[in-house]
């Protein structure tokens, strides 16, 4: 009998460590964050009507239908190793907006070119959902809001396995992380009190807003989304700052990390760039670490009638800044969650590179720790 009870309580020991442990890994989590792709192929284009928009031609035969021909297959075979190899084990693939060139030019085209892009997601096979973003490239020519609304947003609750969502603004969940999607051209969803609703809802112990636009001008050209409505833009940050969430972005071909303080806390901002050019540029020319008015002067060929109010806009943000990044370095972005200890790390890899070019302690940034990064 004492030999029965011993081996009896011997495995509901065992048993509750087993149930303690699954309960642990499940608050860890891995994410794959992809910016903007930009796959593009020549066919998916009326060119009589592209030929009218000298740099879009330009940038379509001289550049993204190159890129996505010489790298899509081989980055999209790098992506799927990672998504199977990296622990804690992957959750989602984010991608933040512009997975297509879009300006296909008419409408039977730009339905052409939305099928082509599912078909090349669905072939990526990366076993994991992709949890899409809105981008303004995918938008973008004739045809092409009708087009996103019958292809992409059907993939997208084939993605998330919910048959409810009806726009690019939705929410998705996986163990104790959410990630909100926000789409700023739906003119009928107003993206603030989406958002607040969406977050307030949450019993996530992590959240993640993703956008294409950055909430926080990042570059010299000071790009971000409600620039032209300073109240809701406040709004905006208040609804970030208040729910703790890191603001996932693209739009602008960089990678920077950026924490900005408000009232009600610190703003954390990743941008990410996923068009590769050159598979092999891992080690970048120059790295920026100063943030404020100097900026604007960095691409100084650009727009010179706007810099005076760039470099204010600039002067101003930097009142608020607190840790800043940028580099044109394209390539990926893995951010692991541990809800249990709070933790969020990102890691950022370049190009085809096989180690990370940096890695950024997340979670200290969001609650203001002295120790921002990690090795």
């Amino acid at each position: 009998m004492k030999n029965g009870t011993f081996l009896k309580r011997s495995f509901s020991v065992i048993f509750l460590l087993i149930i303690l442990s699954l309960q642990t890994n499940a608050q860890k989590n891995s994410f794959l964050v992809l910016g903007d792709l930009h796959y593009d192929l020549l066919a998916d284009h009326d060119m009589n009507w592209l030929g009218s928009k000298p740099d879009d031609l330009r940038q379509v035969t001289k550049e993204y239908t190159v890129y996505s021909e010489r790298n899509w297959s081989d980055f999209m075979k790098i992506l799927q190793q990672k998504v199977l190899t990296v622990k804690p084990a992957t959750r989602a693939v984010i991608q933040l907006g512009d997975l297509s060139e879009g300006l296909a030019g008419s409408n039977e085209k730009a339905e052409q070119m939305a099928s082509n892009v599912i078909k090349a997601v669905e072939r990526a096979n990366m076993v994991v959902p992709w949890i899409l973003v809105k981008g303004n490239h995918d938008i973008t020519g004739p045809g092409a809001v009708e087009a996103f609304q019958k292809f992409y947003v059907p993939m997208i609750r084939k993605q998330t396995n919910n048959p409810e969502i009806k726009t690019a603004s939705y929410s998705y969940t996986t163990g104790d992380v959410q990630i909100t999607c926000l789409d700023p051209w739906d003119k009928n969803t107003d993206m603030v009190t989406f958002l607040d609703k969406e977050l307030s809802a949450s019993r996530a112990k992590i959240k993640f807003v993703a956008m294409h636009e950055p909430v926080i001008p990042v570059t010299e050209r000071c790009w971000h989304v409600l620039r032209q409505n300073a109240e809701q833009r406040c709004k905006l940050l208040e609804v970030i700052a208040r729910h703790k969430a890191i603001v996932l972005s693209a739009h602008l071909h960089r990678y920077s990390v950026v924490s900005r303080n408000t009232p009600f806390g610190p703003i954390v901002q990743v941008m990410v760039n996923s068009v590769v050019k050159d598979r092999d540029y891992i080690k970048p020319e120059r790295v920026i670490t100063e943030y404020g008015p100097s900026l604007a002067e960095n691409v100084p060929d650009w727009q010179q009638e706007t810099l005076e109010a760039r470099k204010k806009i600039l002067d101003e943000e930097a009142k608020y800044v607190t840790f800043y990044k940028q580099t044109d370095l394209p390539g990926y972005g893995i951010i692991k969650t541990d809800g249990k200890k709070g933790t969020i790390e990102l890691e950022y890899y370049a190009a085809f590179g096989k180690e990370p070019f940096d890695r950024i302690n997340l979670s200290d940034l969001l609650y203001d720790r002295k120790n921002k990064i990690f090795k």
